[in-house]
């Protein structure tokens, strides 16, 4: 009879700690976002940013409810996560910032385990990289390169539409995916997307932007900034757009799925957080500088690769532009 009660409490007490311990999963954390010392920025001249085209392609989405999406929701509503390429024209180049779903996916992951299909692979497709360029008359051909803002999966998906294209990757994150540094959705699947496109790495070796650590100027005028957000990968990497004919834009990769992310700030749900975060410390630094930021300058969008929410409204905007224009 002791047995039985002994056993009948502690069945009790582990289904109380489980209950806490699920319970503290969706409760808000809290970040300590206190800037210890006023950011110095400089003042950017405007004067010679050229006109820029910015388009999301959307290729896909994936419906989750917004509690995983955003830690302290506590909410079922249903959140539209996308995968997206960003087309950019600049007086010097055309490129994509990642590059969405390539026409012909699937077949890249028939053979990915049952495990990865049914977590990553139970996507929506909507539209092939491919499909999307022939719509606005254009050919792989008429692409300078693709900017990856970091190899995972998902964002090098679209390069099988896109051969002979050259890639430009940030150093950091070619280095700790060559070496399994970061093995969070590194798999053989990605270097096969990538097939046989040539490289070229860079490095943010330049000065501090806009309270960012360093910077990579890409066409050397000011106009497109790159800056390192680590965490999510090792070489998580974030594009300022400054242009002249609408609204700076800020591109942030996967530092955030959501823009509630950065606002509140909040991690993704921690099952999801650990699953695809590389380094916890960084990763939440990285929250709280984004946070800082949209706290300085409202008036610039911030933008994760998977929000498709703000790239919505953002194209919303640039197609009341381009009417006016």
């Amino acid at each position: 009879m002791k047995v039985r009660n002994w056993a009948g409490m502690g069945a009790a007490a582990l289904g109380a700690v489980g209950t806490g311990l699920a319970l503290k999963s969706v409760l808000p954390q809290r970040f300590i976002t206190e800037q210890i010392s006023t950011v110095q920025e400089e003042v950017p001249d405007n004067s010679t940013w050229p006109q820029i085209e910015v388009t999301f392609l959307r290729c896909g989405h994936v419906t989750l409810p917004e509690f995983l999406v955003v830690r302290g929701a506590a909410s079922w509503a249903p959140h539209v996560n996308a995968y997206s390429a960003v087309l950019i024209r600049h007086p010097n180049g055309t490129f994509l910032y990642d590059t969405g779903f390539c026409s012909d996916i699937y077949a890249f992951l028939r053979n990915q385990s049952v495990l990865f299909r049914t977590l990553l692979g139970s996507f929506v497709f909507e539209q092939g990289l491919s499909s999307h360029l022939q719509q606005l008359e254009m050919k792989p051909d008429d692409l300078d390169f693709i900017l990856l803002s970091h190899l995972h999966w998902d964002h090098v998906s679209g390069i099988p539409d896109l051969p002979g294209v050259r890639l430009c990757i940030n150093r950091v994150e070619y280095d700790a995916a060559k070496s399994h540094a970061s093995d969070r959705g590194i798999t053989p699947l990605i270097w096969q997307l990538m097939g046989d496109n040539p490289h070229e790495l860079f490095d943010c070796a330049g000065p501090a932007y806009m309270g960012f650590r360093s910077t990579y100027d890409l066409f050397g005028d000011g106009s497109l900034v790159l800056v390192p957000l680590p965490g999510h990968t090792p070489g998580n990497t974030g594009l300022f757009i400054n242009r002249a004919n609408g609204s700076r834009l800020f591109l942030v990769g996967d530092a955030v799925w959501s823009a509630e992310n950065y606002i509140r700030p909040a991690t993704m749900h921690p099952i999801l957080w650990s699953m695809f975060t590389s380094d916890d410390a960084s990763a939440r630094q990285t929250l709280i500088d984004l946070h800082h930021f949209s706290q300085r300058h409202p008036e610039i969008p911030v933008i994760g690769m998977h929000d498709a929410h703000m790239q919505k409204a953002f194209m919303a905007v640039e197609e009341k532009r381009l009417i006016k224009a």
